[in-house]
């Protein structure tokens, strides 16, 4: 599917997502997104949540802004026990 549609940034550089780009990538209101600047051309995706220690995207535990997977939690506490 393409979507395309041309707004303008206001005075501090801010571009609203109209609502189809929004629905189209489960954008709700206080989702991180991802922009990267590639040439001439900018990306936007939603970020997936990820283990700070191993990058798995299952069964996360927020810590801050960071994440961390059981697994690695588990492994931490096995380390501390050493």
């Amino acid at each position: 599917m393409k979507i395309s549609m041309v707004r303008r940034a206001d005075a501090l550089g801010r571009v609203v997502l109209p609502e189809e780009i929004r629905n189209a990538l489960g954008i709700a209101e206080g989702t991180s997104v991802r922009l990267t600047l590639d040439g001439g051309r900018v990306a936007l995706e939603k970020e997936t949540p990820q283990c700070a220690l191993c990058g798995s995207t299952e069964n996360l535990h927020s810590h801050g802004e960071s994440a961390v997977c059981e697994a690695c939690v588990a492994s931490i506490g096995t380390l501390e026990q050493l």
